[in-house]
């Protein structure tokens, strides 16, 4: 998947982010800029939720987590709910910022690259939250 989204990528970047009641991994991978100036980068990072201060183990159940403020929110037909907005412009790099929830578990997906339409980035985005959760 990575080497599709992003070709002629570097390294792949893992690491942990965990915080109260959540324990997550991410991983990320960035494509090095052409002379065109074309470039890319896919950040994935799955989450799983518990109790903490009385609040209940589902990812649904946590506030903010998937509506951003000051932006589009667009809901996608993908786990028990999912919803994504775009930032930037084409030439410059249009970013995806894609939330979706399943039970216990959380996914985003933020997905930046140039030169690319909004359903191919939407798409892109939505097949690789897909494909985490189905090693759920």
């Amino acid at each position: 998947m990575f080497d599709l989204l992003v070709p002629a990528h570097d390294a792949l970047q893992a690491g942990e982010q965990n915080g109260p009641g959540m324990r997550s991994n991410y991983c990320l991978v960035k494509s090095a800029s052409t002379k065109e100036g074309a470039r890319a980068s896919l950040w994935v990072s799955l989450g799983r939720y518990g109790r903490h201060e009385g609040r209940g183990p589902r990812c649904l159940d946590r506030d903010g987590l998937l509506m951003v403020i000051n932006n589009t929110n667009h809901p996608v037909a993908l786990g028990d709910r999912a919803v994504y907005f775009i930032a930037g412009d084409r030439e410059t790099g249009r970013r995806i910022n894609l939330s979706t929830c399943f039970g216990t578990y959380g996914v985003l997906v933020e997905y930046e690259a140039t030169a690319v339409a909004d359903t191919a980035i939407v798409e892109s985005a939505a097949t690789v939250a897909q494909e985490v959760l189905s090693w759920l």
